[in-house]
């Protein structure tokens, strides 16, 4: 079937994840150049602007196995076609709420999805800031089985040939959660700089995760630590001068990340310093009780 590819792209239109892992593993054996399609917030564009189209694309719409979302007992798993609209209402996971009402224009978020954002990998991804502070699994699927990695592993490793993301599976919140980002707006730009904070009161933790610095999603191991030390987890609070540290020890530890290509516009030194704010901020929301547009 003819595409916006071009007249020799190849048009699969799988209607079950058995049938969309078996399109893509015969174009990759093949030796064929296959992409992926399900919001198309990427690819589209990308054709319309002229560039050589794929010589095969799997368009993963039909696929309703995709698009479902459930929870069980401790965990809330939510599938590669969930768009970020989709999760912008979720009541059980108002952290990802947060991060996926942010994200681009209402347009986007209606079509954009949990997959597409994973696999554009990018390393200012709304979505990806809140997965690495989740500590998400990705779920994934080929002709050789299932299998499931971690965020980090996903990002530096990327999808093997003939793999697709299925979902991506994340811990019951057990404690608040916010989403943070400094961009020219808050949605329909990207972040400049972002931050998910994520408390987890059984566990007695505070997950932070940074993006806008390093390469990628940045972990704030010392502000976590000191976190995990320092709040009161009988009543899951604390004071707001533990706020303060926790940014100063946040943007302490993103100083030794490997960093983003130098931004004229945006010095490192200001992403840095931006990026404690916020942890500084999204702490003081969680733990301490302050709400936005409040003095402190």
């Amino acid at each position: 079937m003819t595409t916006p590819g071009g007249p020799s792209t190849v048009l699969h239109r799988p209607g079950t994840v058995g049938e969309a892992v078996a399109s893509l593993t015969a174009e990759v054996e093949a030796g064929r150049d296959v992409r992926l399609l399900a919001g198309g917030t990427d690819l589209v564009p990308a054709l319309r602007a002229g560039g050589r189209g794929p010589a095969a694309i799997v368009a993963l719409r039909r696929v309703l196995e995709l698009r479902v979302r459930g929870a069980s007992a401790d965990a809330l798993t939510v599938g590669a076609g969930v768009t970020y609209a989709d999760l912008a209402g979720w009541s059980l996971a108002p952290g990802l709420a947060a991060a996926s009402r942010v994200v681009g224009s209402v347009q986007i978020r209606n079509c954009g999805t949990v997959g597409g954002a994973l696999g554009s990998a990018n390393p200012r991804g709304d979505l990806l800031t809140f997965l690495a502070a989740a500590e998400a699994e990705i779920l994934l699927a080929s002709a050789r089985g299932a299998r499931t990695t971690d965020v980090d592993g996903f990002l530096r490793d990327g999808p093997e040939p003939g793999e697709l993301v299925t979902a991506v599976r994340v811990a019951r919140p057990s404690g608040p959660q916010t989403y943070l980002k400094i961009g020219g707006r808050q949605a329909a730009f990207p972040a400049l700089v972002s931050c998910a904070l994520l408390v987890d009161r059984v566990r007695e933790r505070v997950c932070c995760a940074v993006s806008g610095v390093a390469t990628g999603p940045w972990r704030v191991a010392a502000a976590e630590r000191l976190a995990g030390d320092e709040v009161d987890w009988s009543t899951g609070t604390a004071p707001l001068a533990l706020a303060r540290r926790f940014g100063e020890l946040a943007a302490g530890g993103l100083r030794a990340a490997p960093p983003l290509p130098e931004d004229p516009r945006h010095p490192a030194d200001y992403r840095v310093h931006a990026a404690g704010v916020l942890a500084a901020r999204a702490f003081a929301r969680c733990l301490a009780g302050v709400r936005r547009g409040d003095p402190a």
